[in-house]
């Protein structure tokens, strides 16, 4: 992890973004914390994110900010609800529900590792 590192949450579930956001910080991360789809993009705009930590629930996603997302250099860790579901958006990695706060780290550190090989 560098210590420069800052991380983008998105969750749906209400008892999700709190708990995200606190154990990123105790981390060691830089974290920040979008309501909706249209903040993640407007987030993404104005700060550089190098993660984007979310549950993928993009109802409201316009379809002009796919590519807009996806053009950007931020890793994007989709948080499922289960293995088989299906997401809106295509992540880099994805992390099935109830996941291990281990697991979440290796996640958080793919996109170094695969900078260095």
């Amino acid at each position: 992890m560098l210590l420069s590192t800052k991380v983008l949450i998105h969750d749906e579930r209400p008892d999700a973004p709190e708990f995200l956001l606190e154990i990123v910080v105790n981390r060691g991360y830089k974290a920040g914390f979008a309501k909706n789809a249209t903040e993640i993009i407007a987030m993404l705009l104005n700060d550089q994110y190098d993660v984007v930590l979310t549950n993928g629930g993009y109802r409201s996603f316009n379809p002009d900010h796919h590519p807009r997302l996806k053009a950007s250099s931020v890793f994007i860790i989709g948080i499922t609800d289960s293995h088989n579901q299906t997401q809106d958006i295509k992540a880099d990695v994805y992390l099935p529900r109830p996941f291990l706060i281990s697991e979440l780290w290796r996640a958080l550190e793919t996109p170094f590792k695969l900078f260095e090989e």
